[in-house]
């Protein structure tokens, strides 16, 4: 009797080895605490898909500082005392024979719901342009900025290892900061971080290498890229990043030390080719609230999904 391919063993590079080749995505709810600690929910809800057999669980976003956070309740990496309680998820997870993978994050401008500690803040991006959809407002990072957020990755990186944790995944896609430095059509930066594809892939590129200087080889890293940004949603927006792009930077990531790459598309979130298929404005009509005050066209896109005769705008 042969054995379904997916059920086998695989090498997902040289640091870590998994019973089969299904690995749960990132996914995650409002489950933790304000102060970006984990609750036990968060540890019940990554037991549950171990349980259920997965080789390995790429943990939802987790911002390496409090100003990154996508949207607040989330788990951040950004303290030392949270070692413990994310060594407690590894431990849920292993005792499954489960791999898991803490997914390390920055919002950048793609700050969904920005929450009490980033109320009235615009988010240190990339660039000061509004994100174009939500229009979530940002100021552009300094150079020394810049230095203090890849020391931050680095450091995530080392937490998660002293946490017993089998590896970590840089958030590349879907809009969040290390696209705003990638895309063509979001950086505008005029400095050494923007203009050429190699610039723009700088910030990325010096977090893996950090990354690699803290950690060393032996703990596995792997990257998450958008491979075509479709930056377009606005018709007088730039398309951004074709997938040849995103070939050259995942060589270069590669190069870097990057064990793996975990591909997806789009250049913000939700994006309407993110998850594929139809756009789901009835789950927006139910669901768009709590963005309404993250952004300056909050209120308006908030009315266009509320009244059907303006879904053909949408």
């Amino acid at each position: 009797m042969t054995t379904d391919i997916i059920f086998t063993p695989l090498a997902l590079g040289p640091n870590l080895g998994l019973k089969n080749r299904v690995l749960r995505s990132s996914c995650g709810g409002r489950i933790d605490n304000e102060d970006g600690s984990l609750a036990q929910p968060r540890i019940n809800w990554e037991a549950r898909f171990a349980e259920g057999g997965v080789g390995a669980i790429i943990s939802s976003f987790v911002p390496v500082l409090m100003a990154g956070r996508i949207v607040p309740n989330f788990a951040t990496i950004h303290r030392d005392d949270f070692i413990p309680l994310w060594a407690k998820v590894g431990e849920a997870v292993h005792a499954h024979d489960c791999k898991y993978i803490l997914q390390l994050s920055h919002a950048g401008r793609q700050r969904d719901i920005a929450g009490v500690h980033n109320e009235h803040e615009p988010a240190p991006a990339a660039t000061a342009s509004r994100e174009p959809l939500h229009g979530l407002r940002a100021r552009a990072m300094s150079g020394a900025e810049i230095g203090d957020v890849v020391a931050a990755f680095a450091k995530g990186a080392w937490r998660a290892r002293e946490a017993g944790l089998d590896g970590v995944e840089l958030h590349a896609g879907h809009g969040y900061l290390f696209t705003q430095f990638l895309s063509s059509a979001i950086n505008n930066r005029r400095d050494h971080y923007g203009g050429a594809l190699e610039n723009r892939a700088r910030f990325l590129i010096e977090v893996i290498r950090a990354i690699r200087a803290e950690v060393g080889r032996g703990f596995h890293l792997q990257v998450k890229l958008s491979a075509v940004d479709h930056n377009n949603v606005d018709p007088w927006e730039k398309k951004g990043n074709t997938l040849a792009d995103t070939i050259e930077i995942a060589r270069w990531c590669e190069a870097a030390g990057a064990d793996a790459l975990h591909v997806s598309t789009g250049s913000l979130f939700p994006h309407p080719l993110n998850p594929p298929g139809a756009f789901p404005i009835e789950q927006f009509v139910r669901t768009y609230g709590p963005l309404v005050p993250s952004g300056d066209h909050g209120v308006r896109n908030y009315l266009v999904f509320r009244h059907r005769a303006l879904w053909p705008i949408a």
